[in-house]
């Protein structure tokens, strides 16, 4: 990782003025390592001057934005490379050297190294990804195409190239002043008239809604328009401005910038590759995706964890699945709902509910049914947690837009269908699987080969028909997130 130096000189940089710390890169000791390989020579000066390698590296560290990075973090050594004259020996070794730092930096940056997400906030379980900087750059510049990685860095899933092309369109719209705001409290629907529904129109218009253009009267063709930005926005369509959607169409360019930036950060602390076949699962997007073969097999609707039940973020491999399963009543929601059993005992029991006291305290197990809890198919995950994802029998909650509603664990639409797809395996049926779901007789079914899943949290996402959407902080995990990307600047001393 980057180390801290002490020593300041003053620079100009992004149209503000920077006390930045130019560091002394052969005191680095990833460069040092560096060089040790390379037995000591130059690694980008060639002749004299720049190699075509170090050019196209100069470039990528000119455009660091794109990714989502801090070009303030690179303009302090790209502004000293800049002004040095490449002529003599000794200044050759040092425009090296500072070279060889910027790309060790870029190349922790790239790989997710910049913060800890588990630092960053307590429902975030993934660790910081381990970056040996010296080691890859080493491997880079052994290779036939010792430049080719530079474009290479990035995550190469579809995901994360989605969400770099929608920063630079949300760039652009800010340069073009983003969009107009509705006066504190407005509310509109249809039949209603007059400039603050071409304020509506000009927002929907600037964030890329269909059919949101027009004159001054909320008409039918208006209406579907707000509905759809509303179902983007993980809001009920009622095709109302009401206080929540006035809050969604009032968020501020910048804010959203914010928000597809700590979503590429995240990006970088998955693999990359991802594996060939896993479940990715997003808590504050309320869905899971099937991915087989690199390549999305099916989107399926799921109920998360409310406000203050999070569902935590984590990585952990699907190793059971569970059919017709009790549901043994985790002692920190107990308290919710022993009193419903008490005001109404005979229809809990119809519904299987079983409470017992020991010495160690009340217990509450729910037999296996239709009534059940879990529904009839659970699947297990490796964790700590306690959080795992199966059926539920209230199947009407999955009409809501807005389903931020469990204690935790994940509740999916079809769980027989994600059987199928867990088992990969064609003696498992869809037949087959119903059947064993039938009844009430609890059986547990290991798989063969774990399937690794991701418990993720993304708030800027393409959906399963390719439309890019921004949904609630439910959380404020990204809140957080941006605050430890911002702390960890490598120059934060600022005078404006």
């Amino acid at each position: 990782m980057m180390k801290k130096i002490a020593t300041f000189l003053l620079l100009a940089s992004l149209n503000l003025t920077y006390s930045f710390a130019l560091p002394d890169a052969s005191n680095d000791l990833r460069v040092q390592k560096t060089y040790d390989y390379f037995k000591g020579e130059l690694i980008w000066i060639k002749g004299g001057a720049w190699s075509s390698c170090a050019k196209t590296l100069l470039k990528a560290l000119n455009h660091v934005e794109e990714e989502g990075l801090w070009q303030e973090d690179y303009a302090p050594l790209l502004q000293a490379l800049d002004k040095m004259n490449l002529s003599s020996p000794e200044v050759q070794k040092k425009a090296d050297a500072l070279l060889t730092l910027a790309a060790l930096n870029y190349i922790s940056d790239m790989k997710g190294g910049r913060i800890d997400p588990q630092e960053a906030s307590k429902s975030i379980h993934v660790k910081q990804v381990s970056v040996d900087e010296a080691e890859l750059l080493k491997n880079y510049l052994s290779l036939p195409d010792h430049c080719g990685w530079i474009h290479g860095l990035a995550p190469q899933g579809r995901e994360y190239q989605d969400l770099k092309k929608t920063l630079a369109l949300y760039r652009q719209k800010q340069t073009q002043g983003g969009w107009p705001q509705l006066p504190k409290g407005t509310k509109l629907e249809k039949g209603d008239s007059g400039v603050l529904v071409e304020t509506l129109r000009k927002q929907l218009v600037a964030q890329d809604i269909p059919g949101a253009q027009g004159g001054d009267q909320f008409d039918e063709g208006l209406e579907a328009a707000l509905k759809e930005f509303q179902i983007l926005h993980a809001q009920e369509p009622d095709g109302k401005v009401g206080e929540v959607t006035l809050a969604a169409l009032n968020t501020s360019v910048e804010d959203r910038l914010h928000s597809i930036i700590v979503s590429m950060e995240r990006q970088r602390w998955y693999p990359d590759p991802m594996p060939s076949r896993y479940l990715q699962v997003n808590v504050p997007g309320f869905y899971l995706k099937a991915v087989d073969g690199g390549k999305t097999a099916f989107f399926m609707p799921i109920i998360t964890g409310k406000k203050y039940t999070k569902t935590p973020v984590f990585n952990a491999p699907m190793n059971e699945i569970i059919f017709n399963p009790s549901w043994h009543v985790p002692a920190s929601i107990i308290h919710e709902i022993l009193p419903k059993i008490e005001s109404n005992p005979e229809a809990y029991a119809r519904k299987g509910y079983v409470v017992t006291h020991d010495d160690s305290g009340t217990h509450i197990v729910q037999r296996p049914g239709s009534a059940n809890a879990l529904g009839k198919i659970r699947f297990t995950i490796e964790s700590p947690f306690s959080i795992y994802l199966h059926g539920t029998p209230s199947q009407s909650l999955f009409k809501k837009e807005n389903r931020s509603l469990s204690h935790g664990c994940i509740r999916v639409e079809n769980p027989v269908k994600l059987a199928q797809f867990v088992f990969d395996d064609p003696s498992w049926t869809l037949a087959r699987i119903e059947s064993k779901a039938s009844g009430s007789q609890t059986d547990h079914v290991k798989l063969p080969h774990p399937l690794p899943v991701f418990i993720t949290y993304f708030t800027v996402f393409e959906n399963e028909h390719g439309k890019m959407n921004f949904v609630p902080d439910e959380y404020g995990q990204d809140e957080k997130v941006w605050v430890a990307l911002e702390k960890a600047k490598r120059n934060t001393n600022k005078e404006n």
